[in-house]
């Protein structure tokens, strides 16, 4: 028990939809820092929450040494017991950064499927997100020209088909904190050559510009993504407004809008 599991149990005490007790939580893990983090925080915690805990990982073969990666990931869990499932892309269906992320959350709906039974239902499939992550899509989107919900992205919690919810339960953390996390626990990490690539748009606004925002403001990344939190909040309790709204303009009253 650490500090680290602390703060997630707190986040986990006020939103408790969040992580449903007594359900089958399936974990996106891709070996590297954050999703590492993710696994050590999550399984620590199951036993509070009744838990039962999947691993998937996406293999996309961007680079030669993937399949290593894979196999070594799936010892490790197999060695703690850990359920560990796996999908390997083609080419063409990794094309480019969007290609890769449509084909990963593809497979990881058509897992929870499977897992889903009555006894413990798959209603969550959990991503290593991190605030570091919601700061590089805010920064990314606020350079592309967007509106306020194209800055709040990244949410802690969406829907992605009738009631399986996508969830980040570490955008309270940043990536120099799940870096200690895996320090402190001797967690294993596995780098993916990938994200030394910086003719990628998120790897140059992480290996360039987010370093020097953080330079001159220390935890910039942090107050980043707290603010793209705050948005989401707004931008929800416009939606409620307008809905009142609307609801308010269909009645029969002298008050509704008129035809």
């Amino acid at each position: 028990w650490s500090k680290w599991h602390m703060r997630l149990h707190k986040r986990l005490k006020q939103n408790k939809y969040l992580l449903p007790s007594n359900s089958t939580l399936l974990l996106a893990i891709s070996g590297g820092q954050d999703s590492m983090a993710l696994l050590k925080l999550i399984t620590d915690l199951k036993r509070l929450y009744k838990w039962q805990i999947e691993i998937w990982h996406g293999d996309h073969q961007w680079h030669s040494q993937s399949n290593k990666i894979e196999e070594e990931l799936k010892l490790w869990c197999l060695n703690k017991q850990i359920p560990f499932n796996s999908n390997r892309a083609n080419k063409e269906e990794v094309l480019n950064e969007e290609k890769a992320r449509n084909w990963r959350y593809k497979k990881l709906i058509m897992k929870a499927k499977l897992l889903n039974n009555i006894h413990s239902p798959c209603k969550r499939i959990l991503t290593g997100h991190t605030a570091t992550d919601r700061a590089e899509t805010l920064i990314m989107n606020l350079a592309r020209g967007t509106d306020l919900i194209g800055l709040s992205t990244l949410k802690e919690q969406r829907s992605l088909e009738n009631d399986l919810e996508l969830a980040r339960p570490l955008l309270i953390f940043n990536r120099n904190e799940t870096l200690e996390i895996c320090k402190e626990f001797n967690l294993p990490i596995w780098i993916d050559p990938s994200n030394e690539n910086i003719n990628l748009t998120r790897n140059k606004i992480r290996k360039e510009i987010l370093p020097i925002l953080n330079s001159i403001y220390k935890g910039a990344d942090s107050r980043i993504a707290s603010v793209a939190n705050r948005l989401e909040s707004y931008t929800k309790d416009q939606q409620s407004l307008a809905k009142i709204a609307i609801e308010f303009c269909q009645g029969e009253e002298i008050n509704s809008l008129s035809r």
